[in-house]
């Protein structure tokens, strides 16, 4: 009987935690940066140069951006990119191609200085939760703070 009182009370409290939808279509800028700041994370919107929304912010002293992709007439965007670069000198093909090949998320490159950049996206294309999409700000941290170990051996 205690278990199903327990069962009962927690079913009733479940649509009060569950996850917020994000609408299918993609997402705004705003919508990002709503979901950043909830995080504690600073978020400057502003634009790239194409008129696509970008998010300026940083986490542990290091500066990244969230880059927008498909984005339509009405500002939603099917897909964002976080992407952070880093000024390491000797950092070479051999580091890129072991971290990609034993690393499931990230994706590293060298730029044309021949400094590593770390990516990850996230499709949104037909919708979300503001919960998933604040657990990817997490696994991003994640992934740049491993990143960050590895460039430091």
């Amino acid at each position: 009987m205690r278990w199903f009182c327990l069962a009962a009370t927690l079913s009733l409290l479940a649509p009060a935690v569950s996850a917020q939808p994000l609408p299918d279509g993609g997402v705004t800028g705003e919508e990002i940066a709503k979901i950043m700041t909830a995080k504690g994370l600073p978020a400057e919107v502003t634009t790239d140069k194409d008129g696509d929304p970008l998010i300026r912010t940083f986490k542990n002293e290091t500066k990244y951006g969230v880059y927008f992709y498909g984005c339509n007439a009405k500002s939603r965007c099917n897909s964002i990119q976080f992407s952070a670069g880093f000024s390491v000198k000797g950092f070479g093909l051999d580091q890129v191609q072991q971290w990609n090949r034993t690393k499931r998320f990230g994706r590293v490159y060298l730029d044309d200085e021949k400094e590593p950049w770390i990516e990850m996206d996230m499709d949104l294309e037909h919708g979300a939760t503001v919960d998933a999409v604040s657990n990817n700000f997490d696994r991003w941290d994640g992934v740049v703070t491993e990143f960050k170990k590895f460039i430091a051996k």
